[in-house]
């Protein structure tokens, strides 16, 4: 049998950790149901579009808002980022710098 190192123990047994997975579970539930309201935002937005000939600025301004959102829960599900999002933390205002920085 392996033996298990006195990190690794340390890891299994930290209430931080397992409180981390639980919040990665929660915000993984909301990422889905996000993803569906901008699904419903994309099928209202496209009704608009045959109707009126022009998205719905209030909806474009929303889904922007939504997609920053889901950002930010991806950020904090891939361990990019230990700061929670909402409604543990501020709604993100700003939009994301999106930027791919390979790692060694």
């Amino acid at each position: 049998m392996r033996e298990i190192n006195s990190t690794e123990k340390k890891n299994w047994l930290s209430a931080s950790t397992w409180l981390r997975g639980l919040f990665m579970l929660l915000f993984g539930f909301i990422a889905g149901f996000t993803r569906f309201i901008i699904t419903l935002i994309a099928v209202f937005q496209f009704i608009s579009l045959l109707v009126t000939g022009r998205a719905n600025t209030h909806l474009k301004g929303f889904g922007e808002s939504l997609n920053n959102y889901i950002y930010h829960i991806n950020q904090f599900l891939t361990l990019n980022t230990d700061k929670y999002p909402f409604p543990l933390s501020s709604w993100p205002e700003e939009k994301p710098h999106y930027r791919y920085t390979p790692r060694d």
